[in-house]
């Protein structure tokens, strides 16, 4: 694995062998409240693996302002589409066509970037054979997921101390439900529809629920301990789903709920081809959620062919190490 990522290394750093380096990295911050914990997260795991002095965090308003007249050899990150960093990753490791979001005038917003980061082939292929993307191959760059660097460790941990335990236990975590698709204006999520059935599985097995930062009313931060702690994932389309499989963990869709909704309105995201093509566990029903755990379902060769494309083993608890050298020794202004 360890020469795998030096080959990857060693790739971004010739493809950038003739540009001028960059000095320092400036991450900007611009969430709100309901993504504050998320973009913090994710900041920190990177900047951890970055040399002290490297960067600053830094509010993107007063990015913009000082930008002009103090800023020099620097490179700006950000993790939301409409922002303006130089640098652009995903707040969610999950497609849901959000970096092909168009403006008001039809527009990829990610042509406005110097450069794009994601997290394997399989997103990369599809900006590179997008028609309204003008990026470059050698402006689009697999970097994994950088919050599977800490998971992992935590998992890990975990699993030497774990104590056998009677049932199984269960996580349910929904993407938020705020987005209205279609004519019929229907949520993709599986939230809250799925919550009618939280007594039968309560009943059945160690049943946990963790809902996106968006529905949460107090406490904002993502999903981790009951993750970590997860025998199986019941979810819908977001970044929780890759991050479960990426731990080794089955997850169980309600395809019954939301298969047709994201086919339809999500129509050549992964998103949709995962439930197009039957990836994982697709229960039709809320007994054969119940059946798929209760058989011991395990991840198939279906999920680990599609994973190695779209968030591959190789980058995993290596992706901070990856964007670092990315930034300190190949990206240009």
């Amino acid at each position: 694995m360890k020469k795998t990522i030096r080959k990857i290394i060693k790739k971004i750093q010739k493809t950038f062998s003739n540009k001028k380096k960059i000095s320092h990295i400036y991450f900007l911050i611009r969430a709100g409240r309901n993504y504050s914990q998320v973009q913090k997260q994710t900041f920190n795991i990177i900047q951890n693996k970055m040399p002290k002095g490297s960067y600053t965090t830094i509010k993107e308003v007063d990015f913009i302002k000082k930008k002009k007249k103090t800023i020099k050899n620097g490179l700006s990150f950000d993790m939301f589409i409409r922002a303006s960093g130089d640098v652009l990753m995903s707040h969610g490791v999950a497609d849901k066509n959000y970096l092909t979001m168009r403006d008001e005038n039809g527009e990829c917003y990610i042509n406005r970037r110097k450069h794009v980061l994601v997290p394997g082939p399989w997103l990369k292929n599809k900006l590179l054979n997008h028609p309204k993307i003008t990026l470059n191959e050698n402006q689009i760059h697999c970097v994994g997921w950088p919050r599977l660097d800490e998971l992992i460790d935590l998992q890990n941990k975990y699993k030497s101390n774990q104590k056998p335990t009677e049932k199984v236990k269960v996580l349910w975590a929904p993407t938020h439900d705020r987005r209205k698709r279609g004519k019929e204006g229907l949520s993709t999520s599986s939230y809250p529809e799925f919550d009618q059935w939280t007594e039968l599985l309560e009943d059945k097995f160690d049943y946990t629920k963790s809902l996106h930062p968006r529905n949460k009313v107090l406490d904002k931060k993502p999903t981790v301990d009951a993750l970590i702690e997860a025998d199986y994932v019941i979810s819908d389309f977001g970044t929780i789903v890759y991050e479960a499989w990426a731990l080794g963990k089955p997850v169980i869709f309600p395809n019954w709920l939301i298969g047709q909704r994201i086919k339809k309105n999500l129509k050549g995201s992964a998103e949709a081809y995962i439930f197009e093509n039957k990836i994982g566990l697709h229960a039709n029903s809320i007994q054969e959620v119940v059946d798929f755990i209760e058989l011991k379902k395990e991840i198939g060769d279906d999920v680990k062919q599609f994973m190695e494309s779209y968030l591959p083993e190789d980058l995993n608890g290596q992706s901070a190490n990856t964007i670092n050298e990315l930034f300190l020794k190949g990206c240009v202004e």
